[in-house]
């Protein structure tokens, strides 16, 4: 059958051919209750609404995201809330699905869920407006710099500072973006409808935010820091000292933050900085283990680790008071968190993330797409080099020549 245009789609993309670590894959419908946390509304009912459901199993499950600006509700001395375009979360209950388990290339439903087969429709293809403005480029390269001052005045190790993109299109934006996550996709890709509020959220995320079971208490985050074209030898990458102490710094950031939950002595980093190859990058990626105590759970987690360490900087809540203060716009669920909640948690740090504001159905869509790049600076960043790497991390979002969909 083909997947209903009235039916929202959620749907989690892992990519196993290129790691372990994207196994699953969840294509799921908007059947259930939906969870909406704005500005004003009580952080006491979301809790106490995601922790009443959910189970040890992938489903039914919470999905959807959470906006980076939920970290000032975590941490109100991080910044200060101001009128936002994007929830600060917002999940749906999902019983029906499809999943995919790429380790045995198996499919299986739950509640009854029936294959779907997308037709590919057309879409007009994205022309950015900033990607060469050059006032836009030059007043990222100042925030790069202020924050550099910052540095070296002692305020901070690191931040990630962002820099926007917008663009308007117009057509069939589920079956490009489906398209998109099969090829080059992403280890933690995600696609979102919220057709009602005329909102959608691609993801073709490399990060791992947090995987973490409730039952076991193993956690598991892989921050990523460093970043070169893939067409660069990765030995560029791997012999940089200012990328080196870019993930280094996170790393130590997540260790810490997992000692908030974690039981003493049970925090290992697996990896210290191992390189990796995503689609149109290298990546420098660390890996921390740890286990939870009994008496924590999710919602303790989430409330230790975010905003994600890697899109934040070090130490955490000064980074985020530079950033409010650079970034003129809310960043909304990008250097946020997509993915699943429950007595299983699996999200993935919000970047390479697109964002959709406009009219109609997801196969009849005509609005904006907004997508950001982010960098972290540190001391020996140069300004230059730091917008050019922002450059660079838009060219996975190509929605010109999108391939057919077969779910």
């Amino acid at each position: 059958m083909s997947w209903s245009k009235d039916t929202p789609m959620f749907a989690l993309i892992g990519n196993y051919g290129h790691s372990q670590w994207s196994r699953w894959s969840i294509i799921a419908g908007a059947d259930g209750e939906r969870l909406t946390l704005r500005e004003g509304d009580s952080t006491e009912h979301f809790w106490n609404t995601l922790r009443s459901k959910g189970s040890s199993q992938l489903l039914p499950n919470w999905i959807g995201f959470l906006s980076y600006e939920f970290g000032y509700v975590i941490e109100p001395n991080s910044g200060t809330l101001e009128e936002q375009t994007w929830p600060l979360a917002d999940f749906v209950w999902c019983e029906k699905a499809l999943i995919h388990d790429a380790k045995t290339n198996s499919w299986w439903s739950v509640g009854g869920c029936e294959v779907p087969v997308i037709i590919p429709e057309s879409l007009t293809t994205p022309a950015w407006d900033s990607l060469h403005d050059k006032a836009q480029e030059n007043a990222f390269a100042q925030d790069v710099q202020k924050t550099v001052n910052y540095i070296h005045e002692g305020d901070i190790f690191q931040a990630n500072i962002t820099r926007r993109f917008s663009a308007e299109v117009d057509g069939d934006i589920r079956t490009n973006a489906l398209s998109m996550l099969g090829n080059p996709g992403g280890w933690y890709g995600a696609w979102l409808e919220f057709p009602e509020d005329g909102r959608y959220v691609l993801s073709m995320s490399p990060e791992l935010f947090i995987q973490f079971s409730e039952d076991t208490g193993d956690i598991v985050t892989r921050p990523m820091k460093g970043t070169r074209p893939e067409q660069d030898a990765p030995e560029q990458l791997l012999d940089s000292e200012k990328d080196a102490a870019e993930l280094h710094m996170i790393v130590d950031l997540m260790r810490n933050d997992l000692g908030r939950v974690c039981e003493f002595g049970s925090i290992h980093v697996e990896g210290a900085r191992t390189i990796e190859r995503h689609p149109t990058v290298w990546q420098c990626v660390g890996e921390i283990h740890g286990k939870v105590k009994p008496e924590y759970d999710v919602e303790d987690v989430l409330r230790a680790t975010f905003p994600p360490g890697s899109v934040t900087g070090a130490p955490k809540i000064r980074a985020m008071q530079i950033i409010q203060e650079l970034e003129n716009t809310p960043r909304g669920p990008y250097c946020g968190a997509i993915g699943l909640i429950g007595k299983i948690a699996m999200l993935n740090v919000a970047i390479r993330t697109a964002l959709f504001r406009g009219n109609g159905k997801p196969n009849n869509f005509k609005g904006e797409l907004e997508y950001s790049t982010g960098c972290g600076i540190v001391a020996e960043s140069d300004p230059q080099a730091e917008t050019e790497e922002s450059e660079v991390k838009t060219h996975i979002l190509n929605m010109e020549h999108p391939s057919d969909c077969n779910v």
